[in-house]
């Protein structure tokens, strides 16, 4: 993650680093019987924690990064519950990188979604 900031700075980017073991992110609730409840329908969370601060966030990024430890081949959970809930409300985030293919990933391959925005201003997650 430091090569990809730095890279970025020498173009002349900025980047913020977010590190969601520090934040509190619930898991998402399954509001209704779908399974989702109004995240779907109004792009937002009903639970109130630090996940939409990291949302808003992404959505004025030009470029977000993941990077996730790989424990037992598979995601860690604060990512993993991020990622849950952020694919429910960020439009169009499975036309990028749908949940699901990040398990075929290789474990040293940081996945990258673009988020489509005006701002000049990458987010390093």
């Amino acid at each position: 993650m430091e090569a990809i900031g730095k890279g970025v700075r020498k173009a002349g980017g900025k980047t913020e680093s977010i590190f969601l073991t520090e934040l509190a992110i619930e898991r998402c609730r399954q509001c209704n019987k779908e399974g989702y409840g109004i995240c779907i329908s109004k792009r937002r969370c009903i639970i109130k924690d630090d996940f939409a601060s990291v949302v808003a966030k992404m959505k004025a990024a030009d470029v977000v990064v993941f990077a996730s430890p790989v424990y037992f081949l598979d995601l860690s959970e604060s990512m993993r519950a991020f990622l849950e809930r952020a694919r429910r409300i960020i439009p169009d985030s499975a036309r990028y990188l749908p949940l699901t293919r990040l398990r075929a990933l290789p474990p040293r391959l940081a996945s990258v979604l673009p988020v489509r925005t005006a701002a000049a201003r990458p987010i390093v997650v």
